[in-house]
């Protein structure tokens, strides 16, 4: 009381009941806050949980719909995308068959004639059929699809299609390789263009000598080997021969880039394949076949009956014909 006149502050004054009151209230507001606090444990656990089976769910779902599109010749055929497996695979599905037939004549359930470099769990009739395979083999050649890319869409391991694409091609090479591809007289003849049937009816074929660039060999003498003085780099050198219309009908193996047009012709056994041609009628005595200069070759041909034809030498006084 200041001058016989009450004053009252803004400060509240407690009494000790009420300061037990107070701490009273405050111990159940931590039980509260604790019994909260484990419920959010138990919340935040059972949440954890429920992600881990829900990814889990969504993964085994995404495999699931992985394993049931199956990339295979089936489904490729049957697509409602027009011309799809010839896409794929530079077939048509009616010559993908004709294909399987001459390569597997005698296939069985249990029989299979490729011989695989490694040996593979899923490389088995059951799981993964050589029709497939092939499928496999012909889209990686066609689109040049990515080892990772087939293995995600057959739905086997990366190092399966590797042992799948290294094996068929080297079967294939064998069965195919077999195969002469050269047609008949008449054939060929029926379809010369007119103005090389008037200057050259009975010139079956062109001949000549393609080069591929390789690396540096670390080996002198392969480098010397493989030097081309025409190309002046290290190559491999094949010969190729085509029809009148430019038809590929023989390749050779590869040879060292410094080997000769008339080496490569003499042992790369295109000769010897000239006269089987002939023995059998594809071939008849005088025929001729064309090429450059640089195959100096008449003799070796007229061993076989067969005339050459080349441009005529460069001499003086005599110029070239038109």
């Amino acid at each position: 009381m200041e001058n016989g006149v009450y004053c009252q502050t803004d400060e509240t004054v407690l009494s000790s009941l009420d300061m037990l009151s107070h701490v009273s209230r405050i111990r159940q507001l931590e039980e509260e806050n604790e019994e909260l606090r484990k419920d959010n444990i138990k919340l935040k656990i059972e949440l954890d949980s429920w992600i881990k089976n829900s990814t889990k769910s969504t993964s085994v779902k995404a495999c699931q719909t992985n394993t049931n599109f199956n990339f295979n010749t089936l489904n490729t055929t049957q697509s409602p995308i027009r011309n799809l497996f010839e896409f794929y695979t530079g077939l048509t599905y009616a010559r993908f068959l004709m294909l399987l037939s001459f390569l597997f004549p005698s296939e069985n359930g249990n029989h299979n004639p490729v011989v695989y470099d490694s040996k593979r769990k899923e490389i088995h009739q059951d799981k993964f059929p050589l029709s497939e395979q092939v499928f496999l083999y012909l889209c990686r050649l066609r689109n040049g699809l990515s080892i990772k890319d087939l293995a995600f869409r057959f739905n086997i391991k990366v190092q399966t299609v590797s042992t799948v694409i290294n094996s068929i091609a080297k079967y294939m090479y064998a069965r195919l390789g077999s195969l002469s591809y050269w047609p008949t007289r008449k054939v060929l003849i029926e379809n010369m263009t007119e103005a090389y049937r008037i200057d050259f009816p009975t010139c079956l074929a062109i001949l000549d000598c393609t080069e591929i660039k390789t690396e540096k060999p670390s080996s002198l003498k392969q480098q010397s080997q493989l030097y081309s003085d025409y190309k002046s780099t290290n190559t491999l050198k094949a010969l190729v021969v085509c029809d009148p219309r430019g038809s590929v009908i023989f390749v050779s193996d590869l040879f060292s880039g410094s080997i000769s047009d008339n080496e490569i012709v003499r042992q790369c056994g295109f000769l010897d394949h000239l006269r089987n041609l002939k023995a059998n009628g594809f071939i008849h005595a005088n025929d001729s076949l064309m090429a450059d200069k640089g195959f100096l070759i008449e003799n070796d041909l007229k061993e076989i009956n067969i005339e050459l034809n080349i441009p005529p030498f460069a001499s003086s006084g005599r110029p070239f014909t038109e």
